[in-house]
């Protein structure tokens, strides 16, 4: 009972006690060494900026995040669909698929000037380029998820008479959702990394805009504060993702 109770913990002690010995280690590196604040602030000193400076984090938080979950669930949705929609066309996935690929593998950030211009300064650009930066595993591992179906199951289903939107729905897209998921879980980081790298160039809100007003300021330890909100909200939303990877693994049985 025991033994079991600490497996069950331990996923979350070990992080957690790694993590408070490198913060712990820090904040005696820091009083050691005596670094300068501008370089090198303690724990504490982002502690009590976080603190101080809360209500604007809190308000410049919100459109970080309303973006990155806009441009997540775009990007799913699309990838999702697009990849559904090859899967029942070799034509077009033959078309199609390397032509994703080429776009690509071109550094995002180089298309973020194109996006402004398109788009405009706004939230406009941020969900963009959140969505295009997620789309591409999300696109990926579906398009794997349904290529790994059992190829029985689909003859059966054909020998069956089933439709092909019948076989999707029954066998194709269960056995693509580990696969899924996976690339969900990627893409939720990279739709964080979209907005904040968007809000760096063109914006005058959002976390990303905060951190470049506190460099301006020399405020380092404003600008660590808000690194540790964008890691709380990434972490949340892998939570999210990963909640409903169990609840889907649930409700098929695994």
């Amino acid at each position: 009972m025991l033994a079991a109770a600490v497996d069950r913990l331990r996923p979350i002690a070990l992080p957690t006690a790694f993590g408070a010995g490198l913060l712990l280690a820090w904040q005696v590196a820091v009083a050691l060494f005596d670094y300068p604040k501008v370089i090198l602030p303690a724990p504490s000193d982002i502690a009590l900026a976080l603190h101080a400076d809360l209500p604007t984090i809190w308000q410049q938080a919100i459109p970080t995040v309303r973006d990155t979950l806009a441009g997540f669930a775009l990007a799913a949705v699309c990838g999702v669909g697009l990849a559904s929609l090859l899967s029942f066309s070799r034509l077009l996935r033959d078309a199609l698929y390397p032509l994703i690929v080429v776009i690509q593998l071109v550094p995002k950030i180089a298309w973020t000037p194109l996006f402004i211009v398109w788009v405009g300064i706004g939230w406009q650009s941020r969900l963009t380029v959140a969505t295009f930066i997620a789309f591409f595993p999300i696109f990926i591992a579906m398009m794997a998820g349904l290529d790994s179906t059992d190829r029985s199951l689909v003859r059966l289903c054909r020998g069956l008479t089933a439709t092909p939107w019948r076989t999707f729905w029954l066998v194709r897209l269960p056995a693509s959702m580990p696969y899924l998921f996976s690339g969900l879980k990627i893409a939720i980081t990279l739709a964080v990394i979209g907005v904040i790298v968007a809000e760096f160039i063109s914006s005058s809100e959002g976390l990303g805009f905060l951190i470049l007003k506190s460099a301006a300021l020399l405020r380092t330890d404003l600008i660590l504060a808000n690194i540790a909100v964008l890691c709380a909200i990434g972490l949340a939303s892998y939570g999210l993702v990963h909640a409903g990877e169990m609840a889907v693994r649930r409700w098929q049985g695994g």
